[in-house]
């Protein structure tokens, strides 16, 4: 269902299964039957309005629900629950992240977007398509916050790749753009900041007592939180190599600047020899034993030569080239 601001869909988890808005709608304020409404907000202050008045949903959360920024959050009452989090995108060069609200109650589920999400979007086809009868909240909000999570491994593993290329790259001695590095690096800590609270709110979810919530429900909000784990662990790690791989640029760049210099330096001082005997013979005066000599020129430059010729043998002797 389409309105001013917002697209409405939604499912409602009896046999069999209904997707209209308005029959879902009435079925999540009977309270009688378990139903889920997705709200995608295009306009926020008309959906801002539509939450408040339609659901009774506190301001505050319905602001968390529509910011454009805002961090994860969780709050618990007595007989519902709030928590945003957010959901990757994966684009040719850039992720974008879209934060999902869920506002959860024993009889019902009411999720908010203000972008599409692949994943709230396959799961009410699959929803519409095969609804289960005995479908509960908890289970639904784990099985989306469990896809939400698993979203951010491709991502993590398409971070992995271009950081081998890079250090492939370099280890063979080819220039590699730095820019490409900490353009990534940046895109890594950027996927940290929308994660890392996400830890923290299946932490607190898992510390704290819901009531719609029983034991196995926790141990699978457990799985999904070992997820976010590991994909956090795993962004720190590709940082630290990202790092290296800057360090090692770093490096392999001195190094060759160095070799350049060390051979500028060994022409100059053979140049410099040169310039020296060129000098004293370009000197002028008129009682230089070698000014009329016949072997004078081939002279001055066979000493030009040799005196090259011993410093090039001493710098190498020293190792020095």
């Amino acid at each position: 269902m389409e309105s001013s601001g917002f697209t409405l869909r939604g499912v409602c988890f009896s046999s069999p299964g209904s997707s209209d808005p308005a029959t879902v709608l009435a079925a999540y304020h009977r309270h009688q039957e378990f139903a889920w409404l997705h709200i995608q907000a295009e306009d926020v202050a008309a959906t801002r309005i539509y939450l408040e008045e339609e659901f009774g949903f506190h301001p505050l959360e319905v602001e968390d629900a529509l910011s454009a920024n805002e961090r994860p959050t969780l709050r618990l009452d007595d007989d519902d629950l709030f928590l945003v989090a957010p959901a990757v995108i994966l684009g040719q060069a850039q992720e974008h992240y879209v934060e999902v609200a869920f506002f959860v109650s024993a009889s019902g589920l009411v999720t908010v977007a203000a972008h599409p999400v692949p994943v709230l979007e396959s799961w009410l086809e699959r929803c519409a398509a095969r609804p289960e009868p005995n479908g509960d909240s908890v289970k639904l909000m784990h099985s989306l916050l469990d896809e939400i999570v698993d979203g951010y491994f491709p991502a993590v593993d398409m971070f992995g790749e271009s950081i081998d290329a890079l250090e492939d790259a370099i280890y063979l001695g080819r220039k590699v753009d730095v820019t490409e590095a900490l353009v990534l690096k940046r895109r890594l800590l950027v996927m940290r900041q929308h994660l890392t609270p996400m830890r923290d709110i299946l932490n607190g979810l898992l510390r704290r007592d819901v009531v719609f919530m029983d034991a196995d429900d926790r141990m699978y909000f457990q799985d999904v939180y070992d997820h976010t784990l590991r994909i956090v662990e795993d962004i720190d790690m590709e940082r630290d190599i990202l790092s290296s791989v800057l360090d090692a640029q770093v490096s392999v760049t001195s190094n060759s600047l160095n070799e350049v210099m060390r051979t500028l330096t060994v022409i100059s001082t053979v140049l410099m020899t040169a310039a020296f005997v060129a000098g004293v013979y370009g000197m002028n005066f008129q009682r230089m034993p070698e000014l009329h000599w016949a072997w004078g020129y081939p002279f001055a430059l066979l000493l030009m030569v040799l005196l090259g010729g011993l410093e090039i043998w001493y710098f190498r002797r020293r190792g020095w080239i």
